[in-house]
């Protein structure tokens, strides 16, 4: 797994990648912003409520929600953007280390949009059921937020990767046969997504290193 880590990383600093690079990270501050005035707008528009110390509270808490709101949109973003960009991040990986290799069919853009979507409301929608713990259980709940986030983008991102040469019953088999690096795999992307800034390369880093990991458990139980 850490071969495939140091090339998920070369992506960053290797010129052959400039341009899907930029688009990539500009794509993905573009998907935060939006997010970011979304939430703003949502809760500067709340209703009035009948008690005065309710609208007070909201007032108060505001400013705290958007505080963090970019810590919470890390991982929902990362799996959104799978949805937009990872075929022509995973093209250009593959052209540039796997030459050789057969070209995949590529997955279809109406089941990875699909696919992203549902990712994005699940991890969301979670991510806001264990906010309230975070006050109860400090470091528990983030802690279980990661692990859980992990579990799901590194499942889906593996799959809409395998997807792109196998079918979905053959990438999930892959997938269950080395669970564990895929796992830990999306772990990492998960920590990524919520480091400030160092979440703009998040997703593009998560798709080269799902690339390289499937190529490597493709590569090692092809038939001799």
């Amino acid at each position: 797994m850490f071969a495939s880590l140091r090339k998920a990383a070369n992506v960053l600093r290797d010129g052959a990648f400039f341009g899907v690079a930029a688009k990539a990270i500009v794509l993905t501050a573009v998907l935060y912003a939006a997010l970011f005035v979304a939430a703003e707008w949502g809760v500067h528009h709340l209703p009035h409520f009948g008690a005065a110390w309710i609208n007070q509270a909201l007032e108060v808490l505001v400013p705290v929600l958007l505080l963090i709101l970019p810590f919470l949109m890390g991982a929902p973003v990362v799996a959104f953007f799978a949805s937009l960009f990872l075929n022509d991040i995973a093209k250009a990986v593959e052209t540039h280390y796997y030459p050789a290799d057969p070209k995949p069919s590529g997955a279809p853009f109406g089941q990875s949009l699909v696919t992203g979507l549902k990712l994005f409301v699940l991890i969301t929608a979670l991510d806001l059921l264990l906010l309230p713990l975070d006050a109860a259980l400090p470091g528990i709940a983030e802690t279980a937020t990661i692990l859980i986030n992990g579990w799901l983008l590194g499942r889906e991102y593996f799959e809409l990767v395998a997807l792109r040469h196998v079918s979905r019953r053959a990438s999930q088999a892959l997938r269950r046969r080395h669970k564990g690096a895929i796992f830990t795999a999306g772990v990492l992307i998960a920590l990524l997504a919520v480091v400030p800034f160092v979440n703009f390369i998040a997703p593009l880093f998560a798709t080269a290193f799902m690339v390289h990991l499937y190529k490597r458990y493709a590569h090692q139980e092809r038939p001799a």
